[in-house]
């Protein structure tokens, strides 16, 4: 963050006041000082004619004694703002010109307020309406408008001057007006009503005459129940319009008093919606938002960057992309339950794993929206078209990967439907021009650092600020009342956490098991066999009751030639480099990206992957039934490391020993288990040196 003590702080919005470096604020004595200073820093582009400015700021008198007062002005603000001592200096004066210096460090509110208003005019919203982005900063805005500019401040009427200060009061609080309007309608709309009161109250304080404000009052204290206090404020304002305006109320709010008065009921701005769910325009079962029962955990800078994308008018599809278990669908929940006011046609949920989607995307859609099909010669296609195509709504594809094929149905609809956008989860891009791919992880958890640099007390505490960790605890708590996060169990619960890279779904599992079980107790268990991770309720379905199912729902979706090759990839341990892939398994590049887009390989820095080791455990099973293929890939893995050592015995470097130390120990280990003793002495040369090389390392570390 900017130290803002060390620049000059302007505030003309409002009664003025200037701020010097150091927090102290200037005294002007006269106005004229703090009037030039405004109406230069208001243009600090532009250099002003000295005999200009005594024109517009000293119209009475002779042109010697306009400039002799400029410069007693002007000598009384260098002393102010301590100009000759400022580095830059804030005024750049020669003979003939003045100007304010853009180079010097100061800030003004003006040009601030100026700043956030254009950037929500130039920003590439859908509308304005639905962009948090600048609703932030319309919010900023009016905090920074404290009033008319230079409120209080004496000028000569009819100058050049006060034109100036005339029209730049008029344009600043237009914006503010605008600004206030779409704020309250926003927080209206969002059925935010506290800031729909705070911000038209401003507005009215600003204009008392504005009818938009005053309906919004209205509505509010309808909607609250308090009927007599919207008519009251419909009678002041009547009375005060016909006595500034001789002038009657516009209808719509005529229409609206009389409404009220009559006791109609005042349509709400939106049906009241839950945070901690997806609803949509349909009746939905808890068993159709799956694990959406429990808390929602983390994922603030996803859900930040999801508003976004979706207030965007550029961006119609955002895919979810990652692993089973990865907690795609609940983000796509959360998110569409935090945009559902934005969308006046609802946001529905399209789940495609659910037993009545079958396995046609055009019946799924029809039976999800309730769309009316009829028998008509016209294509179920072109009649979902038909139904949707005047309507702003959101629309979530859950578990796309089971339909991948039909993805030309979701580009034919965004299409035709252009206040459609679609949040697609899926394990696998759906391959659309123009779609945006948000790759998801795990939660976060503790680095090997923290456990380093933090003692178990202080590591307890600090864990408590990862979101895996809170999924664990928040989760364990429900099951056990009595479990608490400790410094006994911080340490297992962060390896847990780690060992399944930080997947809710594995979290939960995992977490679920402390009733029985203390948690190194669950980490050796989860360690030796990925089928202790089970779910033991009834409401998930099939392809996250264990995470061998969810495991085998990834199987299933790959081609027989995908299998095999990763049945090879799965020979190695720990990372490896894209060469020793290439090598041992045969794979293209393309093969590899492949396998990464389906979330089977994980890439690190200097193309490096590797396979999790959960994954492995469930691969190495599968390899069993392979047992000629996984036997070749062994031996082809084992020749690779085996000739690396070999070739680089006098240049191997403590880097590669320690990325490649597990893949080494590996092919030693089939060598010397499968008579191959001969290939080992050559690689002798290279392990001989590792002990230099890993203390080479080690002092690395230290220094």
């Amino acid at each position: 963050m900017k130290d803002t003590s060390t620049r000059l702080e302007l505030f003309f919005l409002g009664p003025p006041q200037v701020i010097l470096p150091g927090g102290e604020p200037a005294e002007f004595t006269v106005d004229y000082a703090l009037l030039l200073l405004a109406y230069l820093a208001l243009e600090p582009q532009k250099a002003f004619r000295r005999t200009d400015l005594a024109a517009s700021f000293y119209p009475d008198g002779t042109r010697k004694q306009a400039s002799q007062n400029l410069r007693t002005a002007l000598h009384r603000l260098h002393q102010t703002l301590g100009n000759q001592q400022a580095d830059p200096p804030y005024l750049l004066c020669s003979s003939y010109t003045l100007q304010f210096n853009a180079a010097s460090d100061y800030w003004v509110d003006v040009a601030e307020f100026r700043a956030l208003i254009l950037a929500t005019q130039r920003h590439d919203h859908r509308r304005l309406g639905v962009c948090r982005d600048c609703m932030a900063r319309l919010a900023q805005a009016v905090e920074l408008y404290r009033g008319e500019l230079l409120r209080g401040v004496n000028t000569y009427e009819d100058t050049p001057f006060d034109d100036w200060l005339f029209f730049s009061r008029e344009e600043l609080q237009r914006k503010a007006i605008e600004a206030l309007h779409a704020l309250a309608q926003y927080h209206y709309e969002q059925g935010q009503f506290d800031g729909t009161e705070t911000y038209t109250n401003r507005l009215l304080r600003l204009n008392e005459l504005d009818e938009l404000g005053l309906r919004l009052q209205m509505q509010v204290s309808a909607l609250r129940g308090l009927r007599n206090q919207a008519l009251q404020r419909y009678q002041e304002f009547k009375h005060r319009l016909a006595a500034e305006l001789d002038a009657e109320p516009e209808p719509e709010t005529i229409e609206l008093a009389n409404d009220i008065r009559a006791g109609k009921e005042v349509k709400p701005p939106g049906p009241p919606q839950r945070r901690d769910t997806l609803l949509t325009s349909r009746l939905v079962s808890a068993s159709a938002l799956p694990n959406m029962l429990v808390p929602f955990v983390g994922r603030e800078a996803e859900l930040g960057q999801m508003a976004r994308l979706l207030a965007s008018r550029d961006c119609r599809l955002l895919t979810l992309v990652g692993p089973g278990g990865s907690g795609k669908t609940r983000l796509a929940m959360r998110a569409a339950a935090d945009n559902v006011p934005d969308w006046p046609d609802g946001a529905w949920l399209v789940a495609l794993d659910d037993p009545s989607a079958g396995d046609d995307l055009e019946t799924a859609l029809v039976n999800a929206l309730g769309i009316p099909i009829t028998n008509s010669t016209q294509a179920t296609r072109f009649q979902i078209y038909d139904f949707l195509r005047t309507k702003e709504l959101l629309l979530v594809l859950d578990n796309f990967e089971r339909m991948i094929n039909q993805a030309d149905l979701v580009k034919a609809l965004l299409y035709h439907v252009p206040k459609l956008k679609v949040i697609a989860t899926s394990r696998q891009w759906l391959g659309i021009q123009g779609e945006q791919v948000m790759p998801m992880g795990g939660l976060d958890f503790p680095t090997d650092d923290d456990f380093t640099s933090l003692g178990e007390e202080e590591l307890a505490q600090w864990a408590q600020g990862y979101s895996a960790v809170q999924l664990f605890v928040e989760n364990a708590h429900r099951v056990e009342p009595r479990f608490e996060l400790s410094p006994q169990n911080v340490g297992d619960i962060v390896r847990i956490c780690r060992l399944v890279d930080g997947l809710p779904l594995a979290i939960e599992m995992a977490s679920a098991w402390v009733r029985i079980f203390p948690c190194d107790q669950i980490l050796a268990r989860i360690a030796q066999n990925v089928d202790f991770l089970a779910s033991r309720t009834k409401n998930v379905p099939r392809r996250q009751a264990s995470f061998r199912e969810s495991f085998e729902y990834s199987w299933r979706m790959l081609s027989e030639e995908e299998r095999e090759m990763f049945l090879k990839v799965a020979v190695f341990r720990g990372s490896f480099s894209l060469e020793a892939a290439q090598e041992v398994t045969g794979a293209s590049l393309p093969d590899l990206v492949s396998l990464k887009d389906k979330f089977l390989l994980r890439q690190f820095p200097g193309n490096r992957f590797d396979v999790h080791p959960l994954l492995v455990q469930y691969v190495t099973q599968r390899a069993s039934l392979h047992r000629d293929l996984a036997r070749e890939a062994r031996d082809r893995h084992s020749t690779y490391y085996l000739t690396f050592l070999t070739e680089r015995a006098s240049t191997l470097t403590a880097e590669e020993v320690q990325q490649d130390l597990e893949n080494i120990r590996a092919a030693w280990q089939w060598a010397a288990e499968n008579d191959r003793l001969a290939e080992l002495p050559p690689s002798l040369d290279a392990l001989a040196r590792f002990p230099e090389l890993t203390a080479m390392l080690s002092q690395r570390k230290n220094n």
